[in-house]
């Protein structure tokens, strides 16, 4: 059977991905230690999907696996894409049960062009309370191009949300779009988290909110 996803991932999430994924005879998960000694049966039978953690693909290693893949003969279709990560770091896919691996594997992930185009320092603002389409949200991180929220109710990608996020200089009033959106459990109920991509944001009023109530940023990915 053709291989249809590869995940690498940190060897401290390795048990619970694959218990995760356990059953999927088409899906594979190694560690990014074992990604060097793979690399070269990944390059010979490319997989649909490739899932790496965030750190991995910043690295030389991943670097060097992903352009293998972009610059094998007429491309490989292989969809490349980072998994999201929560604020401690765990990938969000082991927080989602309620879909299937295939459709878990999507909604946790984004891919690979847009995490990497993202250049704004993300801050994490300790659940910090907001409003999101008039309903009250905490705030995951924050960064001047876009937030990581959680809420009670649905927002879909490709959706418009108003976002407003109070500051001692008064509220600040935003409009961004959903990139992503996932169902997360959160005190025996579901709650939703999504990042959202500003549009025309005011940078130097999100700055001081950044710097005044964010802990230390993580300039790897941006919220979106």
């Amino acid at each position: 059977m053709a291989t249809t996803a590869i995940v690498i991932t940190k060897p401290e999430h390795l048990p619970a991905i694959k218990k995760r994924l356990a059953g999927e005879e088409s899906f594979a998960v190694c560690s990014e230690a074992e990604s060097l000694t793979l690399q070269e049966a990944i390059l010979a039978k490319p997989p649909e999907i490739l899932l790496l953690h965030s750190s991995f693909a910043h690295t030389s290693r991943g670097a060097t696996l992903v352009a293998g893949l972009k610059n094998k003969p007429n491309g490989t279709g292989t969809a490349i894409r980072v998994l999201i990560e929560d604020e401690g770091k765990a990938p969000l896919m082991l927080f989602q049960t309620s879909l299937s691996a295939y459709d878990v594997i999507l909604e946790t992930s984004r891919p690979l062009d847009r995490a990497g185009t993202r250049q704004a320092a993300r801050y994490p603002m300790d659940r910090r309370g907001a409003v999101v389409n008039g309903e009250p949200c905490q705030v995951i991180d924050l960064s001047v191009s876009g937030a990581q929220v959680q809420v009670a109710v649905r927002l879909r990608p490709s959706q418009v949300a108003r976002f407003s996020i109070p500051d001692e200089a008064g509220e600040l009033r935003l409009q961004g779009t959903v990139v992503w959106s996932i169902a997360v459990p959160s005190g025996g109920a579901i709650q939703y988290r999504f990042g959202l991509e500003f549009v025309n944001p005011d940078r130097k009023r999100l700055e001081g909110i950044c710097a005044k109530w964010g802990s230390a940023p993580d300039p790897t990915l941006g919220p979106a």
